[in-house]
């Protein structure tokens, strides 16, 4: 495969950025030997004509009018098929990006190549930043740009994170989405810590009812939520920390058959906190396979020393037994990826014969706020 780049981007806001991205890819083209076509127009006035009559769906209007001067490009030269590097961005709406590809390449008999690029979006970055790229700092437009400027009640609420990782690590932190995959002792304080922590964008799975015994150790279990669906609790209150925070959540079974729904492809980061083996299996089998960060939670039940807890590869854990079952479960699979666990080297306490395993707060809140630090912290070293 060849590939011809074209530039068309008459939504960059002001002309010095558009001539900072315009020139950064004409050198690239360059030094790569690479055909570049510039349609080389700064189209401010097209662009606000465009979207001025429905500025809430500025974003899909955009991508048309640069797609579809990209098909028929493609078309008029003779090119196979035509693609777009949006595709590559976990940003941006990408099932909108794609169902217009898909009826632009129908309207001028081209094809479209698709291909879920975001999976290469951070080993990008890094290419970008060791080649010395001109980085953007907001998606392009005026619109993105008052966005930008225009975040002071937002920002207030995060203003002491601010002072400590500054605005644009706070600004990468806005735009992550985290799926959490179980609202219990060990998901909930993942997801109160996330969203104190200024993440834009959270899921929350998960098919429990609160029920008293629960109140000594999950963010949602209080006496006055008794008998609700956990992760329609837990949004309610997360909501109320930040109401910016866009929060969705399913009162359901992760499963296999659901999968789907989720989306998980589509996020920056899963959080593992299923108790299920089963279903702890498929989901790390199906986060990894999607090219999704992963995060775990092993073993938090009867344990009582919240110093044991350790971060670590979940192929080099060790004393805990839910690590050794998923270990092994993983092996009989024929699943041999790394991912990151959060785990404890303190041997479970014995339990009395036909009873629940016990649990206390300062063991799973622990292991909660670790699984939350790894996010962020990954954001920080690595997100754009």
């Amino acid at each position: 495969m060849e590939p011809y780049l074209y530039w068309y981007n008459p939504n960059i806001h002001p002309f010095i950025e558009y001539k900072s991205r315009r020139d950064c890819l004409k050198d690239y083209a360059k030094n790569e030997n690479l055909n570049l076509t510039l349609d080389d127009e700064y189209g401010l006035r097209l662009f606000l004509k465009t979207v001025s009559s429905d500025t809430g769906s500025r974003c899909a209007l955009c991508y048309r009018m640069r797609i579809e001067k990209t098909a028929m490009l493609a078309a008029k030269e003779g090119f196979k098929a035509f693609t777009t590097t949006l595709l590559i961005s976990p940003y941006q709406d990408h099932e909108t990006i794609k169902k217009i590809c898909e009826e632009t390449a129908e309207k001028y008999s081209v094809d479209f190549f698709y291909k879920d690029f975001r999976r290469y979006f951070r080993e990008g970055m890094e290419k970008a930043r060791a080649g010395e790229f001109y980085m953007q700092k907001y998606c392009g437009c005026i619109f993105s740009e008052e966005e930008r400027f225009n975040q002071n009640k937002q920002t207030e609420k995060f203003q002491r994170l601010e002072l400590l990782i500054g605005r644009e690590n706070l600004k990468k932190l806005n735009k992550t989405s985290v799926l959490i995959f179980g609202a219990g002792g060990v998901g909930s304080w993942t997801a109160e810590a996330l969203v104190r922590s200024g993440i834009g964008k959270i899921g929350i799975i998960d098919h429990d009812i609160i029920c008293a015994s629960n109140i000594n150790r999950q963010m949602e279990a209080t006496s006055e939520t008794l008998g609700l669906p956990k992760a329609s609790a837990l949004k309610k209150r997360l909501l109320e920390i930040n109401p910016q925070c866009d929060i969705t959540s399913w009162d359901e079974l992760f499963c296999l058959e659901n999968a789907g729904k989720f989306k998980i492809e589509e996020c920056c980061y899963v959080i593992d906190a299923i108790d299920s083996i089963n279903h702890k299996l498929d989901l790390i089998e199906k986060t990894c396979g999607a090219g999704v960060t992963l995060f775990s939670s092993m073993g938090m039940a009867l344990k009582t020393d919240p110093s044991k807890i350790k971060t670590g590869a979940i192929w080099k854990t060790d004393v805990c037994p839910l690590a050794r079952h998923v270990r092994q479960g993983l092996r009989k699979r024929g699943f041999s990826k790394d991912f990151t666990v959060v785990y404890s080297t303190e041997t479970p306490v014995n339990k009395k014969p036909n009873t629940a395993n016990g649990s206390m707060v300062t063991v799973t809140g622990t292991a909660g706020l670790l699984l939350a630090s790894l996010v962020i912290n990954d954001i920080l070293k690595h997100g754009e």
